[in-house]
């Protein structure tokens, strides 16, 4: 995974190995058990920069990997943002539709999908149109926790 750093007039790219091992089984009645160990440096990037998920939504739309995938992103780009930005649909659909041949149906798909994600996550300030999608900044779906000693 490569993320994208910008600091001033500078931007620069690191990448990333999200994932050291992993292995996959299938022993109890059917069920896909998962074992996964985080790489270190993705694991110190978590904790450095977390990234404010609300449960609820998750659980909400599970069964939408399309919607899950586009919250995660919605999240990711919008709690900390401080410009509006544009991302064009040629941009979307590497980053969210490599399997679709032709534009017109990615964008249909992802037009229903990001409409589930906005549902579960109203406080996002997204606007779509024939150019792709703007992203402004928005309040995180999460509230901030008060320090325990605050509370």
């Amino acid at each position: 995974m490569t993320f994208e750093i910008k600091e001033g007039n500078k931007i620069g790219l690191i990448n990333q190995n999200i994932v050291d091992t992993a292995l996959f089984t299938d022993e109890h009645d059917g069920a896909l058990l998962e074992t996964v160990r985080l790489s270190e440096s993705f694991f110190d990037q978590l904790k450095r920069h977390p990234v404010p998920l609300q449960e609820s939504a998750i659980r909400a739309i599970s069964n939408n990997s399309q919607a899950l995938d586009i919250y995660f992103w919605l999240v990711y780009r919008l709690h900390e943002r401080v410009t509006v930005q544009k991302v064009s649909w040629p941009a979307l659909k590497v980053q969210f539709g490599a399997s679709y041949t032709h534009m017109r149906n990615f964008k249909i798909r992802f037009r229903d999908a990001l409409q589930i994600a906005l549902a579960i996550y109203p406080e996002a300030r997204v606007g779509i149109d024939e150019d792709g999608v703007t992203l402004s900044p928005s309040a995180s779906p999460v509230s901030r926790r008060l320090p325990k000693k605050m509370r």
